[in-house]
């Protein structure tokens, strides 16, 4: 049994209080305790990029009109207000800044509130991930964010949310759900019947499994083994109609792209364990399959 009702609740200034205090003392992961330590450095540093930027110009244009012998009474007058209003403006960023840093903290306690009331694993913020999915690439400004693991069926289940920047294509942002299996499938991807939030790269050399409302591609010589990991309760769960989902099967690891980002998001929880738990079922399905053909039934 789940309890989800964290994710919701109003956490008490107290909880709010411990909780991030054991944040930045490195309870919750090196790198949670660093992003919390540079919340007010990284609004006051978005105000100041914004207001003195305005602030230099104008400075420049005020400057530039004295030399020039131009700056009467009028033109400095404005030149001031516009000053003014550079810096009130650089202000008002940093105040807008610093009350997103206090929702961003909201939230982060209500994850960990969430984890913690059902015995789960969780990093805030984590080290940047480099899993063998074909979306994963190597990048400077990788993120990971909102990481909860917990054991399941003999298997270590990892949910998070990837985010990187896209040449030309602007910001990735995907929840992945993520588990090195125990047994060997063979490599697959699968494309739900409708869209849904990423789609990972086809794989050469492999070609659609026939008849199939969903796209589930593997090599030929695989079909039978990738049909025997990818059972109907995972295709449905899949393929749901409100939020279909991308998977695939590489090196052993079993990875799900979700649509839906929202780490408090209960109904995105619910879909995850689902999964999961069908992944388990999946392991042991493939498992039989291959005692089966070992023995020739």
């Amino acid at each position: 049994m789940i309890d989800y009702a964290p994710l919701q609740a109003t956490p008490t200034a107290a909880e709010s209080a411990q909780v991030l205090d054991a944040a930045r003392r490195g309870d919750l992961g090196e790198e949670t305790a660093r992003h919390l330590a540079g919340a007010g450095a990284r609004s006051s540093g978005t105000g100041c990029l914004v207001g003195g930027f305005l602030a230099i110009i104008m400075l420049i244009t005020i400057g530039m009109m004295v030399a020039q012998g131009e700056g009467d009474g009028e033109g400095l007058v404005v030149g001031g207000l516009f000053l003014a209003g550079s810096v009130l403006l650089g202000v008002m960023v940093k105040l807008l800044a610093d009350r997103g840093e206090r929702s961003g903290a909201g939230r982060l306690v209500r994850l960990v509130a969430f984890a913690r009331a059902n015995d789960l694993s969780v990093e805030p913020e984590a080290p940047a991930r480099q899993l063998p999915g074909s979306i994963f690439v190597a990048n400077p400004h990788a993120r990971t964010m909102h990481r909860v693991h917990w054991p399941d069926g003999g298997l270590s289940f990892d949910v998070a949310t990837h985010t990187r920047q896209r040449p030309g294509q602007g910001q990735l942002l995907v929840r992945v759900l993520a588990v090195r299996l125990d047994v060997e499938p063979p490599r697959l991807t699968f494309h739900p019947g409708r869209r849904g939030g990423v789609q990972p790269a086809a794989i050469l050399d492999t070609d659609v499994f026939p008849g199939e409302r969903f796209a589930l591609y593997a090599a030929t010589t695989a079909h039978a083994g990738a049909r025997a990991f990818m059972t109907d309760e995972l295709v449905a769960l899949l393929d749901d109609h409100d939020r279909p989902m991308s998977a695939e099967v590489v090196d052993g690891w079993f990875l799900a792209y979700f649509r839906n980002h929202d780490e408090l998001d209960e109904r995105g929880w619910r879909q995850v364990f689902a999964v999961a738990e069908a992944v388990v079922r999946a392991r042991d399905a493939y498992r039989a399959w291959e005692g089966s053909c070992r023995s020739g039934g």
